[in-house]
């Protein structure tokens, strides 16, 4: 039947993504923790991976049925100059250079065979988690499914804040690499994806810039109001069928925990109201997982010291559902 050759929320879909029959298996998972903070200014996102693993999510996976290997902590290393891009980036080389490392153990994760799963940390992780499987793919095409309240595709010259992590798509997309994208001096990160190779869900806090770079590029993107005209089935199907993952094209999901309504993920630094409840952040990552063909996972910007503790605890329970239901389909307690 069609529901079972494709995932079953496009199902009755008028989109026509019809990838090869698969069989969803038991997962071996490698796990990365990415205590980043130097893209942004609030304290307390590095914490956000311990706070996450701390819910228990990885002993569940394991009962489950996967597996479960870690492959540690990359750590911010000390003593290094915090200095400005050339375009008023903040902590610019810090960020580049911790996401360099980050890459090398994403690459090494998904080499071995891992599903790897990138516990953030502030966005800016996502230059070395895409970069890293880009790498461990150098003769596929990584897709990149990014769900989040704001589309992270600034430029040092296009953002207001200079903050990084509001800039880490745009490291990646081939379109803007002579567009004021700042790299390390031996070029790192190299851009490896086109507009045609990313799509986004969940936008409702977009600079200047970024929209002229969305409406430039063709860049298929789902807003709030869009949701809102289209329904939310519609646009997984349509991001799917855009995004075509397969066994030649990994699929990358980047998931910001803010693009979840404040009332259910609050313990963030930049909270938008309006956003996705956490039913349909898990619909959205039910269907990536459907795909069969989900080889690399962030969730990031959980932060346990913005609100009071019960709402750290609301927002790492809510990364904890996203995670199980992107990994085994499950919504359990």
């Amino acid at each position: 039947s069609a529901s079972n050759m494709f995932p079953a929320v496009c199902a009755r879909s008028l989109f026509t993504w019809t990838p090869a029959l698969f069989t969803l298996k038991k997962l071996h998972i490698g796990v990365v923790e990415a205590p980043f903070n130097k893209g942004q200014k609030k304290k307390g996102v590095e914490d956000g991976p311990k706070t996450i693993r701390d819910t228990g999510v990885f002993n569940t996976i394991q009962n489950l049925g996967s597996t479960v290997r870690e492959y540690g902590v990359v750590e911010m290393r000390e003593g290094e100059q915090h200095t400005a891009g050339p375009s008023g980036e903040h902590n610019h080389s810090v960020v580049l250079n911790y996401n360099a490392r980050l890459a090398a153990t994403v690459s090494k994760v998904i080499t071995e065979g891992g599903l790897c799963v990138t516990l953030g940390g502030d966005h800016s992780i996502g230059i070395g988690t895409v970069s890293g499987h880009s790498q461990a793919n150098p003769h596929n095409q990584v897709v990149l499914l990014w769900v989040d309240a704001h589309a992270d595709l600034n430029t040092g010259s296009t953002s207001p804040s200079g903050n990084m992590h509001g800039m880490p798509v745009a490291y990646h997309l081939k379109e803007l690499a002579r567009r004021g994208v700042n790299r390390l001096p031996n070029s790192w990160p190299q851009p490896r994806l086109s507009a045609r190779h990313l799509a986004y869900i969940g936008l409702r806090d977009l600079d200047d810039g970024e929209v002229k770079f969305l409406e430039e590029l063709g860049i298929l993107a789902f807003g709030m109001r869009d949701l809102d005209a289209v329904g939310l089935n519609n646009a997984i199907c349509r991001c799917l069928d855009h995004l075509q993952p397969g066994a030649s094209r990994p699929l990358h999901l980047s998931f910001d925990i803010d693009s979840l309504d404040p009332l259910e993920a609050p313990s963030t630094g930049t909270p938008v109201r309006g956003g996705l409840s956490l039913r349909e952040g898990l619909q959205i990552t039910e269907a990536v997982r459907e795909t069969g063909h989900l080889r690399c996972m962030d969730i990031v910007e959980v932060n346990p010291h913005l609100g009071n503790p019960d709402d750290a605890v609301l927002t790492a329970n809510a990364a904890r559902l996203i995670l199980l239901s992107a990994l085994h389909g499950y919504r359990g307690a």
